[in-house]
Parts: structure tokens; C-alpha cells; sequence
């Protein structure tokens, strides 16, 4: 049901925790070397560096020439996977830069799937050029009918202050990949209680915005808190703030799912309208379900929520005080476009020719396949009815073009008789 696809290292990493869970997972990077050093089901190489560093334009230009390698490779390998994760960082180079665009494609392309980011935020003092790029890379996002998830590694150093970098990326991995999965996990359980099965965890993520998912212990708690529905609702609070993902803002959510798992005497205090009155707008939808194989714990994933979440404020307002951010770009957070990404007007106009093309691109994909459907759909349709089909030779070459995917190929000039 769920895959989980690494771009770039950071991302990667995370794919590869993913599938020592048993998720199938994979990778796609510019650097050979990166992906050698990860355990994952499938790889692909992007051509044309080995690695591109930070720098986004780059990776982005690379990737013009290679987003149908990319969206084929996917088709190839997880066909059979109904939501599919892709895990990167907004800070670097190969992931910041190709996630946007790649999204954007298997959204159009392959709407039968659903597809979700799980974006890492870089720590509050990595460089200038990683917090421009993560600025960058969710203005971009922002413009996508996706659930993002932004994986704080600032939330890791608030708990772990004393852990090196290398630990930090570790514990974040292993966290992000534990909650999405054991989130899919739940799907194939069944309680008298309430399920909470696959239909309802595609709804959830198919909602456009910020998402978080968080879990809190009641078990290992009863002393600690008060055991009313107030002291339940404020344990998930907890959670909320504390969590690998970002921060929540109190503004809106629109969809909601409760996984409660624990002794039957605990479903009393659990009230799910307790839990959202710190919300402006509370969920549409809120979807449950109860089990009872642990000692007592809730798991919560929230979608739709303000996008202008208080990590992206924190980056904006350190670039600001260094007097660096002049401009105002509208993607609701005060931005500097020429420091995000600076580039000439050419490059501007190459990736916007880039970005107006690949539209065009699905389009004509989308119309190609139609119109095969509908012709062997007429074949078929006339074959039953006992007619007699003959292809001039004329109407054989085009057949042979349209199932080739020749774009030259004119489905009037296909004559059947």
C-alpha cells in the first residue's frame, strides 16, 4: 500500500529506514556515490553530475531532460503502491530542486496514486544558503495539490541538544519512518471498535497543505497527568508541539485522523472534539479508529493546516535580521526572490519555458492515451459484433505509431474497414 521514495541523500535516508520496516522503498540522485551508501528495493542514477552540491538551479536543469526517466522508473516500480511518499530536504541541491517538479508530474500523470512530501527543515543554524533554499523549495510547493509534512530536525536539537550531527539525522530518519508507517499499519488491523482502514488514510492525505503526524504515550503517563478528557486532550497538545514534524500554527486543519490503541477503560477519556479546540476552524472530517494490542496510546495525523507555519517565520525572520531580504514575493511569508534563487533573466525565462512545457507534456500524454483507449476500445467493440477488420497498410503504420507513443501519429489517419 505505501512506498516510500528517497531524492537526493537526506531523502534517501529515509527510504532506506522505510524499508528495513518492510515498506518498499527507493531512490533517485544525481550521485552514485549516494546512492551506494543506501539500502533500498530501487535506484535510479540521474545523468550529468556527480551530485550538485546545494545548488538547486542546477539540479533543476539536470532533471529537464530526465523527468519522464523519472516518472517511468516510478510507474516501473511501485505500480502496486496506492500512496507513495517522497522524502527529501529542502536545504540541499538534488532534492529541493527535482521534488517540486517530479510532484508535479506523478500528480497529473498518475492520478490514481496518492502522493505525499515528507520535506526536511534545516536546523536553525546551518547556512545562509540552506535557509534560502528551503524558502525556495516550499514557495514551491505551496503551489502543489499535495500534504506536506515538514520534518524539523530543529525539533530533534530542542530535545537532544548535546548529539552531534550525525546522531540528529539518525534519530529524525528512524522517527519520520516509524509514524508514516506504523500510520499504514493500522489499516490491516481490525477491531469491534472501529477500524481505521485504507480509504480513510487516502482521504486524509489527499488534502492540500502543512500535515504532522504525532503519537502520545498514555500508558506510561496515568501518574503524570490527569485521566479525564481534558488531560488526554492535553497530552495530544503535547505531542503536537514535540513531534519530528514542525510546529503547528492554531489556525485551521481540515481533516483529521484519531488512532486510539489501548485497555477499553481508556476509550472514556478519549473525546475527539477535545482535541481541535485550540483550532480557529476545527477538521471537516475527523476519522477514528480503536484497538487494543497496546497498553494505551493515541496516534494523530492533522492535514490542511496554515501554511505559513511558525518554522518557515523562524527562517524568514533570521535571514531578515541580517538585512538581506528586500523584496516581498507573495507566497505568504516575507521572501527575497533574488537571494532564494538568484539567476539571470535568461534562466528565468529557461525554467519558466521549462516548467510552461512539461504542463503541455502532460496534457499531450493525457490526450495520447485517450485516444488509444478509445480505439482499441472501437477494435474490440467491432470484433464482437462479428465485423471483419482490415488495416490498410497506411492504417497499420499509425497503429504502430500510436501504441509506440509517436507523437506524429494522427489517430484520423487510422482507417478501419
Amino acid at each position: 500500500m505505501l512506498s516510500i521514495i528517497g531524492l537526493g541523500q537526506a531523502g534517501s535516508n529515509i527510504a532506506s529506514e522505510a524499508g528495513r520496516l518492510g515498506y518498499l522503498s527507493g531512490a533517485i540522485n544525481f550521485s552514485q556515490k549516494d546512492l551506494d551508501a543506501v539500502e533500498v528495493k530501487h535506484k535510479l542514477r540521474l545523468l550529468g553530475s556527480e551530485g550538485v552540491g546545494k545548488n538547486r538551479n542546477e539540479a533543476i536543469h539536470l532533471f529537464q531532460d530526465q523527468w519522464e526517466t523519472a516518472v517511468n522508473f516510478i510507474r516501473d516500480n511501485f505500480s502496486n503502491s496506492k500512496i507513495i511518499a517522497f522524502a527529501f530536504s529542502s536545504s540541499g541541491g538534488s532534492g529541493s530542486g527535482i521534488a517540486p517538479i517530479l510532484l508535479d508530474m506523478v500528480i497529473n500523470l498518475m492520478p490514481d496514486k496518492t502522493f505525499i512530501a515528507l520535506v526536511v527543515v534545516p536546523e536553525e543554524n546551518e547556512a545562509q544558503s540552506s535557509q534560502i533554499n528551503c524558502l525556495s523549495t516550499f514557495e514551491e510547493l505551496s503551489n502543489l495539490d499535495v500534504a506536506v509534512f515538514p520534518i524539523d530536525n530543529q525539533q530533534i536539537r530542542n530535545q537532544n541538544p548535546t548529539i552531534g550531527k550525525s546522531k540528529l539525522y539518525e534519530l529524525s530518519n528512524q522517527e519520520t519512518a516509524s509514524l508514516i508507517c506504523k500510520v499504514a499499519e493500522y489499516t490491516n488491523k481490525h477491531s469491534k471498535n472501529g477500524n481505521f482502514d485504507e480509504k480513510d488514510l487516502i482521504t486524509v492525505l489527499r488534502t492540500k497543505g502543512i500535515a504532522t503526524i504525532a503519537e502520545t504515550s498514555l500508558s506510561t503517563s496515568l501518574q503524570s497527568i490527569n485521566l479525564t478528557p481534558e488531560g488526554v486532550a492535553d497530552r495530544v497538545f503535547h505531542s503536537w508541539q514535540t513531534s519530528v514534524f514542525s510546529q503547528l500554527s492554531s489556525g485551521k486543519v481540515e481533516k483529521a485522523a484519531i488512532i486510539f490503541d489501548g485497555q477499553e477503560s481508556l476509550m472514556d477519556f478519549v473525546r475527539t472534539n477535545a482535541f481541535f479546540t485550540t483550532f480557529q476552524t476545527p477538521p471537516t472530517d475527523v476519522f477514528e479508529g480503536y484497538y487494543h494490542e497496546h497498553t494505551g496510546k493515541v496516534i494523530t495525523i492533522l492535514t490542511g493546516l496554515t501554511w505559513s507555519f511558525e518554522r518557515l517565520k523562524d527562517i524568514e525572520k533570521t535571514l531578515m535580521s541580517k538585512q538581506e531580504l528586500v523584496t516581498t514575493v507573495d507566497v505568504r511569508f516575507k521572501v527575497d526572490s533574488s537571494l532564494i534563487r538568484p539567476r539571470t533573466n535568461e534562466k528565468q525565462q529557461e525554467k519558466k519555458t521549462f516548467r510552461d512545457g512539461h504542463f503541455k507534456q502532460i496534457q499531450t500524454l493525457k490526450e495520447r492515451l485517450n485516444m488509444k483507449n478509445e480505439m482499441v476500445s472501437k477494435l474490440v467493440e467491432l470484433k464482437n459484433k462479428g465485423i471483419r477488420i482490415h488495416l490498410t497498410e497506411k492504417g497499420w503504420e499509425v497503429l504502430v505509431k500510436l501504441m509506440s507513443e509517436d507523437e506524429t501519429a494522427s489517430i484520423t489517419e487510422l482507417n478501419v474497414g
